[in-house]
């Protein structure tokens, strides 16, 4: 077939169903999917997803992860979850004319809503100013919504790939999960590359940053100095060491050369406070030092830092500013780690990769009518490296536009979401191959 000619059936298609594509998104935000670890929601939406594969012709399976042979097992499987009624949707558009294969993999699971005001409501699935409003809809059914779109854009133009092409909806990626993404791998779900749908503003990311959420408790000697006694304050302990935290974001910029990657941008990787909590919280008014503090914070990596690695570098740092933090030598904390390691990865360098990337650029620049940004690194963690690390599968992370992504009034920009639609099928097109070419 004509490229020219399958490139114009593509834009005729997307332009005449932008409502019907809009409406699919919309429909994907208003079923609630939140994940509240150990347990999660994602029941009602797994179930669309499988129906609406069903009806674009895919051979749907929709599997529960405790009947995945080794999962639990796995090196990379986080225990502490429940699995109940959280099932995995997978389907597949299969071909027999040896064409290279594709898999889109997003997660299901949403952030929960928050407590801050929504101006729509998060599960309303609003559209206003050319924006999708809801929670998901950014991170990442409106990703999701432009893969389906794409596989059923190609479908009804009649365009016939040579390739196989996967589209599987996972559990539980949001609050250090993967276990979801991690069963895909198990279950044989392995073709040729990867696209993950993260919100990434149609910017194709090759890697992302790595992650973890530690939890440092302190405990002090509570009271008020009537007689004499000598007291430590666990809140001032539990504030010094958030000082020393922004400390060390700096020491570890200074000292861990940046990734290639990451050399378009001096973000850098971020130290973040999450939470601080002390004393009684259910009492306004305080009598006394507060004997306890109990503080979160996130510390990002690059790909091929470790855990151990960060840590070991914050536990260095942290004796080192004793001198300038006088009380954390009286007051230590108790390290806990709240999520597993999110490992920060990258494709693997080949050919196949690179011929990969080439394909997504040839058609990024038809579907932007623009040349797109060059492959660089995510400023985020994700699941990515379920396929970079333990499946033979590189994954490249390519999403919509949008805003407040865990936040409210989170959206998706709707002319993104027509473009990455228009994106997706030229890739598959170029990647996958037409008619017996």
């Amino acid at each position: 077939m004509d490229r020219d000619l399958i490139s114009e059936r593509i834009r005729g298609w997307i332009e005449g169903h932008k409502d019907e594509s809009t409406t699919l998104a919309s429909n994907l935000v208003r079923i609630p999917s939140v994940n509240h670890p150990p347990n999660g929601n994602e029941f009602a939406y797994q179930l669309f997803f499988a129906n609406r594969l069903r009806s674009m012709g895919a051979i749907v399976s929709v599997y529960e992860l405790d009947s995945v042979p080794g999962l639990r097992e796995h090196p990379a499987f986080m225990s502490g979850r429940n699995y109940a009624n959280r099932p995995n949707v997978h389907g597949m558009f299969p071909s027999k004319r040896g064409g290279r294969s594709l898999v889109f993999s997003g997660h299901a699971d949403t952030v929960y809503e928050g407590v801050e005001p929504w101006q729509d409501g998060p599960f309303n699935g609003t559209i206003r100013d050319g924006k999708l409003f809801g929670r998901g809809s950014y991170d990442m059914k409106g990703g999701m919504a432009a893969a389906l779109e794409a596989v059923r854009c190609l479908n009804e133009c009649g365009i016939p790939l040579n390739g196989t092409v996967y589209i599987e909806s996972v559990v539980d990626e949001e609050h250090g999960g993967a276990n979801g993404t991690l069963a895909g791998r198990l279950m044989g779900i392995n073709p040729d590359m990867a696209i993950i749908p993260e919100p990434t503003n149609l910017v194709p990311y090759s890697g992302h940053l790595g992650g973890g959420i530690w939890k440092a408790e302190f405990s002090g000697k509570s009271g008020i100095g009537f007689n004499g006694e000598v007291l430590l304050s666990a809140l001032d302990a539990t504030v010094s060491f958030a000082m020393l935290l922004q400390k060390f974001k700096r020491r570890l910029n200074e000292h861990v050369e940046p990734h290639a990657l990451w050399s378009h941008t001096d973000r850098g990787i971020d130290v973040v406070v999450l939470s601080i909590l002390s004393g009684d919280t259910k009492r306004e008014l305080q009598e006394k030092l507060p004997a306890d503090g109990k503080l979160n914070f996130w510390i990002e990596g690059y790909p091929g830092m470790t855990e151990r690695q960060i840590i070991g570098m914050l536990q260095e740092f942290y004796e080192s500013e004793l001198p300038n933090f006088p009380i954390l030598e009286k007051c230590r904390p108790q390290l806990t780690p709240l999520i597993r390691y999110l490992s920060g990865s990258e494709m693997g360098a080949g050919e196949q990769t690179d011929r990969f990337l080439d394909s997504v650029k040839r058609a990024g620049t038809i579907a932007l009518e623009r040349e797109p940004a060059p492959p660089q690194g995510a400023p985020f963690a994700c699941d990515g490296f379920m396929f970079n690390l333990y499946s033979p599968t590189p994954a490249l992370v390519l999403g919509p536009s949008g805003a407040n992504a865990h936040a409210a009034d989170e959206h998706m920009d709707l002319d993104s979401y027509t473009k990455l639609i228009r994106w997706y099928a030229e890739i598959m097109v170029d990647w996958c191959g037409v008619g017996g070419e």
